[in-house]
């Protein structure tokens, strides 16, 4: 039996090993579009094909979500991980030294099933090490850290790629890869040899014990906070990713007028608030309002203000103003990985890795659905009389529309009453969680 505080330096260990290979995840997901360029050229892609190449992730990681769940609560969270990001350090490894279209593909498939685990993993083995009261501030530390990695996927990735080649490139991240691989190995134990601490999951190891897999899913798809829970993460999230990843730049240049040198500029606050805003709605659910369901709620109306508010933005308003109001909706989107928590406390530990990765599912397809979807809504609508500016303007008014509905939809749900037990020891205790 180790110490205590052999044990608290073991817990922060696995922590930076869990948190560095999700800073991997983000990376790999994000790093076709940077070199899209250079691999149109070597593997003479069409853009179909780099559409292809770029989305195959994407689908993979979804995909594997619902097996991946069931996997974390049988075989246990490191055995997964361990397995899956073998396959994560193939496919960067084929990747780097494809031919053409198909072997492109498989690579990034590949990547997309190895990088799959290492959110939901590090959760799972959160369950084992962690208090329950620190589980949404540890996760949410958790996605902000791990946005590092999609900074990565831009100028750093970009100057790499320029000095050794994209193909060499991809072999120093794998040959990186590899060692995380190995610290996983070497450093990570399943669950504290002395069992889990004060209000963490009872269940310390892999269940064997707990439903099986159909039965897992059965009850899972029973629960009427699941279908809540995952229907608004499907809304807020999809809504987000839409206006990150495509219409806020269309937005800001189109528009307002903004270069597009001044436009990433600005766009930088949203990321910035995402960062920022995760940890601190993990604090503010675990600590001052000790409910996950009105965190989530809250943050999602100011959210959909934001949302609209940027809808009417006049075109000659402050740069300042709208880049506070950028930061402002990626701060209270940065609330949406309490979801993670809710659902895990309102399933029974030996479910915990299913019941997590089944609200994912709606989150990776959320954001591809909502990406793709109002893309064809302006494709079908034209520019008409209202102009392309009006039709950019129409998809904010829809994700405010998605956004608000993902607030109301929040309320039907309710928090878990071990988080109600915990919260209120730790409030006759006066003491912080352990």
């Amino acid at each position: 039996m180790c110490s205590a505080g052999a044990a608290g330096r073991e817990k922060w260990v696995l922590f930076a090993v869990c948190a560095t290979l999700f800073v991997m995840s983000m990376f790999y997901r994000m790093s076709a579009a940077v070199i899209a360029e250079d691999l149109g050229r070597d593997l003479n892609l069409d853009p179909g094909g780099l559409g292809l190449v770029g989305g195959a992730f994407f689908y993979a990681f979804a995909l594997v979500q619902i097996p991946l769940g069931l996997l974390l609560d049988r075989a246990g969270a490191k055995r997964t991980m361990m397995l899956l990001n073998l396959a994560g350090l193939l496919g960067a490894l084929l990747f780097s030294v494809a031919g053409g279209l198909g072997t492109a593909v498989l690579g990034r498939i590949l990547i997309g099933v190895g990088m799959a685990a290492n959110l939901m993993g590090s959760l799972k083995l959160f369950t084992h090490w962690f208090d329950l009261r620190r589980f949404a501030t540890l996760s949410g530390l958790l996605v902000s850290l791990g946005t590092l990695g999609t900074l990565g996927a831009t100028s750093p990735l970009v100057f790499l790629s320029q000095a050794v080649g994209w193909r060499s490139a991809f072999q120093c991240l794998a040959a990186f890869h590899g060692l995380l691989v190995l610290a996983l190995g070497l450093l990570v134990r399943e669950a504290p040899p002395a069992g889990p601490p004060r209000n963490a999951e009872s269940q310390a190891s892999p269940s064997t014990s707990g439903p099986g897999p159909s039965q897992a899913l059965k009850r899972l798809f029973r629960n009427p906070n699941y279908w809540a829970i995952s229907w608004s993460i499907f809304l807020r999230y999809g809504a987000f990713a839409s206006i990150q990843a495509l219409w806020a730049g269309p937005f800001l240049m189109t528009c307002l007028g903004f270069s597009q040198a001044r436009a990433g500029h600005i766009l930088l606050m949203l990321s910035l608030g995402f960062i920022l805003g995760a940890p601190a709605g993990g604090l503010v659910s675990d600590r001052l309002l000790r409910s996950r369901r009105n965190a989530v709620s809250l943050a999602m109306a100011c959210s959909a203000a934001a949302i609209l508010v940027l809808s009417r933005w006049p075109v000659h308003a402050a740069p300042m103003l709208l880049g506070t109001l950028l930061f402002v909706n990626g701060f209270f989107n940065g609330f949406n990985q309490i979801s993670f928590a809710h659902i895990r406390e309102l399933m029974p530990p030996s479910m915990s890795g299913t019941a997590m990765t089944g609200i994912n599912v709606f989150t990776m397809a959320g954001a591809g659905l909502f990406v793709h979807g109002l893309g064809e809504i302006i494709s079908r609508l034209g520019t008409g009389g209202s102009g392309e500016c009006g039709l950019v303007r129409l998809v904010f008014v829809i994700c405010f529309a998605a956004v608000a509905s993902s607030a109301l939809l929040y309320r039907f749900t309710r928090d878990a009453p071990a988080l109600r037990r915990a919260s209120a020891r730790g409030t006759r205790s006066g003491g912080p969680p352990s």
